[in-house]
């Protein structure tokens, strides 16, 4: 029983930051996205979906971006079922999001939500829109 309700905690709470997370993607013009990030990644052990979501899906990361990475359009989080968290990223093109990457890693603004990635894990894919 404890685990189901844990189950059933987890997936309302990754509902909630689906939706969460839709609602500024339905105001951003995503016109200028020419390109679809897509991580997928585990969080390190021990670390809550709670601190996760804050320092993933909170404002911080994001404001960086739309501040300082040229190419940059709009990002999303989201919890699956599973415990795979997944982060979309869209970018005016590949060649923006492959360059910001280096850069994200090191800039200090986005460390409190690196430190809780577990490296190991991390897959990244990129798309063209069409």
């Amino acid at each position: 029983m404890m685990t189901l309700t844990k189950s059933l905690r987890t997936t309302a709470l990754a509902a909630g930051l689906a939706l969460t997370s839709m609602v500024p993607a339905m105001a951003t013009d995503l016109s200028k996205a020419g390109t679809i990030e897509y991580v997928t990644f585990e969080a390190k052990e021990g670390v809550t979906v709670e601190a996760m979501s804050e320092a993933a899906a909170g404002g911080t990361v994001n404001a960086n971006l739309h501040a300082h990475y040229d190419g940059f359009v709009d990002r999303h989080v989201a919890l699956q079922a599973d415990g795979i968290w997944i982060e979309v990223v869209y970018w005016e093109s590949e060649e923006a999001g492959r360059a910001a990457l280096e850069k994200f890693v090191a800039d200090p603004v986005n460390k409190a939500f690196l430190d809780l990635v577990n490296v190991e894990t991390v897959s990244i894919t990129y798309s063209d829109i069409h």
